[in-house]
């Protein structure tokens, strides 16, 4: 699967969540994949979701890891 899959999955599992925690290893693919690049403080605008960067050999989740 690929790092844009992964994330709209996690979305999808928990729709109410507010920020999605993505890690080091699959953001430059998810980047690639949306067409953008991080704001000013880091994040990224994705399904109404705030999507960070997590840090190394991390979980995709929706709480701060």
């Amino acid at each position: 699967m690929e790092a844009r899959d992964l994330i709209d999955m996690a979305i999808d599992e928990d729709p109410r969540a507010p920020c999605l925690w993505v890690p080091s290893e699959l953001w430059p693919e998810f980047l690639a994949a949306v067409g953008r690049q991080p704001n000013a403080i880091g994040v990224v605008i994705y399904r109404n979701k705030t999507v960070r960067e997590a840090g190394p050999l991390t979980d995709i989740t929706t709480r701060r890891p």
